[in-house]
């Protein structure tokens, strides 16, 4: 992938994300953009280097809400 292509997957994967956060929790969608721009999984989600982009919304739903409830998020082994 080149340097251009990275954020726009980064804008898909957020929105999927977002969408995913939205809908099991009821939130709105300024509640939830926040809640995910300031997670950690957001901070490494947006490092291209860390490949968590190439999980699906659902996984990194997944990762957000052991974050939510434990402080830390709880990524997959690779």
């Amino acid at each position: 992938m080149n340097a251009a292509q990275f954020p726009m997957i980064l804008e898909l994967k957020v929105d999927g994300l977002v969408e995913a956060f939205m809908q099991g929790t009821g939130k709105k969608l300024n509640e939830a953009l926040s809640i995910v721009y300031h997670s950690q999984v957001y901070r490494v989600l947006e490092r291209e280097n860390t490949k968590l982009w190439h999980h699906s919304p659902q996984l990194l739903l997944d990762c957000l809400n052991s974050e939510l409830r434990t402080g830390r998020p709880e990524f997959p082994d690779e």
